[in-house]
């Protein structure tokens, strides 16, 4: 049999929780020693699918500036781009990375441009082309300099990106300063076949000086990118080397 103290004593309490309007407080849990849960790293559907691993971050570069990185894009495809200062292009590519579409690939890519007078900030950036609505998706940026070292063979004209029709004639122009003003210009597919090969002469071998050229794009080529290339050989051994490309697109 109970206590009939003990029952009058648990009958007194709950009355008075009653009258008071509350409710009983459950005890406290019994702290545990186990050491608090580390905040979780960022899963791979939110991590960036494209990566710049060269130049580094605030490096000092030269133009053509050369850039690598991986990247796990739509069927391996993204582009890179120089961005100045004020939001201007200064040059812009299509790459394909060497594999893609859920497995990650490497990829490397050459932005040509003129440089500036003096030392210049330049932004990096990476992106792909969303399949769905072509908007910018998966964007990665990267801040250097590139510095006002001209290189041998400039390309000015045409820019970048710009697109040519399938037999027409395409005007290119620059400058240049190479051994008895002597070089060459190619037409390069994807593959690097030269389509069209010219010889150029600057105007001068003893200093930079301007030059220009008109090459005739071949009826029929296919639409695709193409790397416009100046470049000269060595007098040493007859290798490429001062090589300015720039990506166009024959439609």
């Amino acid at each position: 049999m109970k206590s009939p103290t003990l029952s009058l004593a648990v009958v007194a309490s709950a009355a008075l929780a009653l009258l008071s309007g509350c409710t009983p407080t459950p005890p406290s849990p019994t702290p545990s020693s186990a050491s608090p849960t580390a905040s979780p790293s960022p899963s791979a559907s939110t991590a960036s699918l494209i990566a710049i691993d060269k130049p580094a971050a605030s490096a000092t570069v030269h133009t053509p500036v050369e850039l690598s990185g991986t990247a796990n894009t739509f069927e391996g495809a993204l582009t890179v781009e120089a961005v100045a200062a004020n939001g201007s292009r200064l040059c812009v590519r299509d790459v394909m990375a060497t594999s893609g579409t859920g497995t990650p690939g490497a990829w490397s890519a050459v932005l040509a441009f003129p440089p500036r007078d003096t030392a210049t900030a330049v932004t990096l950036r990476a992106y792909s082309s969303s399949p769905k609505d072509g908007s910018i998706i998966n964007l990665v940026e990267r801040s250097v300099t590139v510095s006002a070292e001209r290189p041998a063979i400039i390309i000015t004209s045409p820019a970048c990106g710009a697109t040519v029709a399938a037999g027409s004639a395409l005007a290119v122009s620059g400058s240049a300063f190479v051994f008895e003003a002597a070089f060459t210009i190619e037409l390069r597919d994807s593959s690097g076949r030269p389509v069209v090969t010219q010889s150029v002469m600057a105007a001068r071998g003893d200093k930079e000086s301007p030059w220009s050229a008109t090459l005739t794009i071949p009826p029929g080529l296919a639409a695709n990118a193409y790397d416009l290339v100046a470049f000269d050989n060595s007098a040493k051994d007859g290798s490429v080397v001062d090589e300015f490309p720039v990506q166009v697109h024959v439609r």
